[in-house]
């Protein structure tokens, strides 16, 4: 049986290593002996008390999605939440909307759930292929299109708005790096991931080409900036910064040793990394520099997401705010 480290489905800082197949998870319920409720059922849960991954807008709504399966959405701009079940009890680690209706969310075990009306009810997609490996994102292509990646060399993609998916082979039969995103940055896709893997695709994802990455840590994200920058992220603090296209990279120096899991360009051009204990990195200069601060909280952040003039963040501490402005300054 295989184990793995989950880098980019938990924030918490330590190590979290789970069986590939066959592991069982709690039951999604305040007590272990009721069944969890699925399908769209709404749940009783804090938005503060559950551990989310990942949150993504399907049109005025915002959908957050985590431990047990469950998604939380919000019709008022983050004020307030209502958890619903999905047909899956497994963690749920990222979620994407092509539209305000048609999303994707995927998770461990292979797990892949769809909704057709902005995340009030779900269905499951089988994915045999998956082996029970762990799904760790999802990416929007546009057109109908999704690319759904994780574990051990895992991606597939839909054309079909997410009804069925192929899988495709990334560079060779060999590769099994765990992979933490894929970016779409024009008419090319990047994807980038455990062991320096880094790698992209200027035929929608049908053939890869490996690129030199800057570093032989494992990376959780990546960007692309205003100002035409590639940046990517992850382990120990670090950036890495490229203004041709991926040819050559420039080490940005952060200050922090603390692990980068999560990003956001706004549309204002700042960029905001969140990361474990409450790190957020900020930078005004299109990723040349970052000012390092940290959450009251203290809690790990995995993923955060621009509303308005505001930000909402998810993580250990479930979704809420994200004040930068009252952020402790390193």
């Amino acid at each position: 049986m295989k184990q793995w480290t989950m880098f980019a489905a938990l924030v918490a800082g330590a190590t979290f290593a789970c069986a590939s197949v066959a592991q069982s998870q709690a039951p999604a319920t305040a007590t272990a002996t009721a069944p969890p409720p699925r399908n769209g059922t709404v749940v009783d849960i804090k938005p503060s008390r559950i551990y989310l991954l990942d949150i993504a807008k399907a049109g005025n709504r915002l959908v957050a999605v985590g431990e047990r399966g469950f998604a939380l959405l919000s019709d008022d701009e983050g004020k307030s939440w209502r958890a619903v079940g999905t047909p899956v009890v497994r963690t749920l680690t990222g979620v994407a909307f092509a539209d305000s209706r048609i999303g994707v969310a995927v998770g461990h075990g292979g797990s892949l759930v769809r909704t057709e009306d902005g995340g009030d009810t779900w269905s499951a997609i089988p994915m045999d292929d998956t082996a029970g490996d762990s799904l760790l994102g999802v990416a929007v292509l546009g057109g109908g299109k999704f690319a759904v990646y994780g574990a051990f060399g895992l991606y597939f993609d839909s054309v079909d708005g997410g009804k069925t998916w192929t899988r495709r082979m990334l560079l060779s039969e060999e590769f099994e790096s765990h992979i933490s995103q894929v970016l779409q940055v024009g008419e090319v896709l990047w994807l980038a991931g455990e062991t320096g893997a880094l790698a992209r695709s200027e035929d929608g994802g049908a053939t890869w080409t490996a690129v030199q990455s800057p570093y032989a840590g494992s990376f959780f994200g990546m960007a692309a900036t205003k100002g035409g920058a590639l940046l990517l992220y992850g382990m120990r603090g670090s950036v890495y910064r490229s203004e041709d296209g991926g040819t050559t990279w420039l080490k940005i120096e952060t200050g922090t040793t603390a692990t980068f899991n999560g990003g956001r360009v706004l549309a204002d051009g700042r960029i905001i990394l969140v990361g474990n204990a409450g790190l957020v990195a900020t930078s005004d200069d299109d990723g040349r520099s970052f000012r390092i601060g940290w959450s009251p909280a203290g809690r790990g952040i995995s993923s955060v997401i621009e509303l308005g003039d505001g930000l909402i963040a998810v993580g250990e501490a479930g979704v809420g705010p994200l004040d930068t402005g009252a952020l402790v300054k390193q």
